[in-house]
């Protein structure tokens, strides 16, 4: 845009006349004479009221991108800030000298990026995924923030730092790559686009695990009295998925959880390949973290005498590979668990056969799991160590057992499956590793992640 503005107007008004609707600029905004500003064909950069940049400072705004600068953000000496994708910092943020926020990275320079073996260092395109700074957080001298992470509010990050994975809020974070060192207990600040994780569950009824409720039995405050009748109002799902969600929420109280159980009783892997299957054409749903887990149906079907349900270890292979084919293509992260082994469902002799058998469809889970890089939670030995150790001597009753019927479990049994589920995520920083925004070619980053940043920038831009 071309203007005949004198260098005697304002920063700001310079870089209306600039810019034009690629720019927008709150009240009172303390702008250095040297700030460099560069927006691209497409893209919007916005500043709230009273953000302060100090001197030698450059913001680039690639096409299509957005950087959205929240108000009485103060923003240090010869900081970089580059966007692709976009780049929020929330209100009241600071960033100190030479902090460096870059939302996207050179892609790998392999065949497939280059097919025609262009040696020009962008030739193999660019990757990206947003930059969210919440409000309150800031970041000390010459620190690093890559692409796809999340600062939460208040958040203290230590000079020096690479910030390379999210950070919870009310935290002081420091070192390369920059982790959590201790929290605080931060001033209460606004929630400005809250993060969400998507976790999908198929399998059986111990994924299920239904439990009849009815209000007043739930109500500490208005329980029934002793000897008196309830009524079954509905069925809610309870056992190891659901105090899963529950240790997530209580973990992560920042953080949003959609859990998404897809456990029907009775289901073998033909089944669960055909739910995995609906829910896609049906929801068509993308999963951060799904979790799959079947086999004990497929066998106990043929031990009942109900051979045409009964899924044979070919067949049941066929079905693991297809739904790990699919589920990969829109899932993050997948995680493959064992069957529990039978308990005391018939005589000693044929619980010996069931489980001899039940354990050749996990190690064919297992091998599956290896060949589509899924996890796989082998819970097998500490249940049956747990079972041994609980079972009852000879003419005591003893402790509680893990099975209520030796196929589904007790609140024992769901708590041996729960503690190797949290032991997994933990393990592996699963759920830390979920909060960073996954990184996505420079197109699909702009179409997947540009809801996020609509919000920020006008209607007619």
């Amino acid at each position: 845009m071309t203007s005949t503005i004198s260098p005697e107007h304002s920063v700001a008004d310079r870089l209306r006349a600039k810019h034009g609707p690629a720019i927008t600029l709150g009240d009172d905004c303390d702008l250095p004479d040297d700030l460099k500003i560069e927006i691209d064909p497409g893209a919007h950069l916005t500043l709230g009221n009273g953000v302060s940049i100090r001197r030698g400072s450059t913001i680039q705004v690639h096409p299509g991108a957005t950087v959205a600068i929240g108000d009485d953000v103060a923003i240090g000496e010869h900081t970089f800030i580059s966007a692709m994708v976009g780049i929020s910092i929330g209100t009241g943020a600071a960033l100190s000298n030479m902090v460096d926020l870059h939302d996207h990275n050179h892609r790998p320079r392999t065949a497939a990026n280059t097919p025609d073996g262009n040696v020009l260092p962008w030739s193999s395109g660019f990757e990206g995924a947003p930059i969210v700074i919440e409000p309150g957080a800031t970041l000390s001298n010459k620190i690093t923030v890559t692409a796809g992470v999340r600062i939460g509010a208040n958040t203290l990050i230590g000079a020096n730092a690479v910030v390379s994975h999210s950070i919870a809020p009310d935290t002081v974070a420091a070192g390369v790559p920059a982790s959590g060192r201790r929290t605080f207990d931060g001033v209460p600040t606004p929630r400005e686009n809250p993060r969400t994780l998507t976790l999908g569950l198929f399998g059986t009824s111990i994924m299920e695990h239904l439990e009849a409720v009815n209000t007043q039995m739930t109500t500490q405050a208005n329980l029934p009295e002793i000897g008196s009748k309830v009524t079954v109002e509905g069925w809610r799902q309870r056992g190891w998925v659901h105090r899963l969600a529950l240790s997530l929420r209580a973990a992560w109280p920042h953080i949003s959880f959609d859990i998404r159980n897809h456990g029907e009783g009775g289901a073998t892997s033909r089944d669960i390949a055909g739910i995995v299957s609906s829910d896609r054409s049906t929801n068509s749903v993308d999963y951060d973290l799904v979790v799959l887990g079947c086999g004990i149906n497929d066998v106990w079907r043929r031990f009942q005498g109900r051979t045409s349900e009964a899924v044979d270890l070919d067949e049941y292979t066929e079905h693991m590979n297809a739904m790990l084919s699919q589920l990969s293509g829109y899932s993050r992260r997948i995680v493959v668990i064992s069957e529990t082994p039978f308990g005391p469902a018939e005589d000693a002799a044929t619980v010996t056969a069931m489980n001899a058998e039940l354990a050749r469809y996990n190690e064919a889970a297992a091998r599956a799991a290896a060949a589509h890089n899924a996890l796989f939670l082998n819970v097998w030995g500490p249940f049956t160590a747990a079972a041994r150790h609980l079972a009852p001597t000879s003419g005591d009753d003893g402790p509680p057992g893990l099975w209520s019927d030796g196929v589904h479990l007790t609140e024992l049994g769901d708590t041996v499956l729960l503690q190797q589920a949290e032991r997994l995520l933990a393990e592996h920083r699963i759920v830390e590793k979920l909060l960073d925004y996954p990184l996505l070619e420079r197109a699909a980053a702009l179409t997947a992640y540009g809801p996020m940043f609509a919000p920020y920038r006008p209607a007619a831009a």
